[in-house]
């Protein structure tokens, strides 16, 4: 039986293969390469490959940019104000 499940490292959809022959349970992602072989009897994972994700989403850049800056603003305003006397 051949089953249409969400791939559990990138999100596609992937195939679960329930090879009752064998007494196994084999999950494949074309997309991300991932790979998972399972024994139904003992539960212990035959074979496994998972390869790794990008690190950096779309516009992560961009939104930790922006956080900088305002970090940067808000430390140079209380610069600013530690000199004119107003935050002791």
């Amino acid at each position: 039986m051949i089953e249409s499940i969400r791939c559990s490292n990138c999100g596609a959809i992937a195939e679960r293969h329930h090879l009752s022959y064998l007494a196994q349970v084999k999950t494949q992602c074309e997309k991300c390469d991932y790979l998972l072989v399972m024994c139904t009897r003992s539960g212990q994972v035959l074979e496994s490959y998972a390869p790794g994700l990008p690190c950096e989403p779309k516009g992560l850049n961009t939104i930790s940019m922006r956080f900088t800056l305002n970090a940067k603003k808000n430390l140079d305003n209380s610069l600013i104000a530690r000199d004119r006397g107003f935050v002791t």
